[in-house]
């Protein structure tokens, strides 16, 4: 993996761009939106461990995302979270440098795309996580597949990481088909911290993705057209 500096893309609809401060306040009203952070945004480790709660307990599941939520949607809280984060990134922080604003060509921002360490290989920076998100006002036009495969174009060719190991609710299709049509196969299933209406806790599907699976799918992506 290289020691390399985030570049700005453009693609046929997007431009994709080192985060600034700028437009934080219009992503996390973006990510408010029940829609988004449903599924993008699992509840972190923090308020299991601060609360004593267990993930195996639908009640506790529901006051820690209860507890989370509250968090974010205080923008005073917040605020000082995405300044520190700009500041890490500008500092080519290794845990948060691989992050992009998504924009539409006329400069309206209307999602992240983030590719961070496993939390499951911290210690092999070159087994990444991906996510993504885009406003709702914006979704099943393709453009997060637009973005993703610019993005880990650049992860594979020029960071040359190893691998991306990631998951998506099996109930969430719009984002782990993504992943199917972006090379990422299918490795099994785990438990989440995500429930449903009827208080059922989620299983995710687990996926996996190197350099040779991405760029394979591109080349017989060609051979079709």
């Amino acid at each position: 993996m290289k020691n390399i500096s985030i570049k700005n893309f453009e693609t046929e609809r997007l431009l994709i761009k080192r985060p600034t401060i700028d437009e934080q306040f219009t992503l996390w009203n973006i990510l408010r939106d029940e829609q988004v952070n449903r599924y993008y945004f699992p509840t972190p480790d923090r308020i299991f461990i601060k609360n004593n709660l267990s993930k195996d307990n639908i009640k506790d599941l529901k006051l820690a995302r209860s507890i989370f939520l509250n968090q974010l949607n205080d923008w005073e809280r917040q605020q000082p979270f995405y300044e520190k984060k700009i500041e890490s990134i500008n500092s080519e922080d290794n845990s948060q440098k691989f992050t992009w604003s998504i924009f539409l060509k006329n400069d309206e921002p209307i999602g992240q795309i983030t590719v961070q360490p496993s939390d499951d290989y911290i210690e092999n920076p070159s087994i990444r996580d991906v996510g993504w998100y885009i406003n709702p006002k914006y979704q099943g036009q393709g453009l997060a597949t637009e973005a993703a495969n610019k993005v880990l174009e650049f992860m594979f060719n020029e960071v040359e990481i190893e691998k991306i190991i990631t998951s998506a609710a099996i109930e969430n299709p719009g984002s782990w088909r993504i992943m199917e049509k972006l090379g990422f196969e299918r490795t099994g299933v785990k438990k989440s911290t995500y429930y449903d209406d009827n208080d059922n806790i989620l299983m995710c599907y687990c996926y996996s993705c190197d350099k040779k699976k991405f760029l394979d799918r591109k080349i017989s992506n060609s051979k079709v057209l």
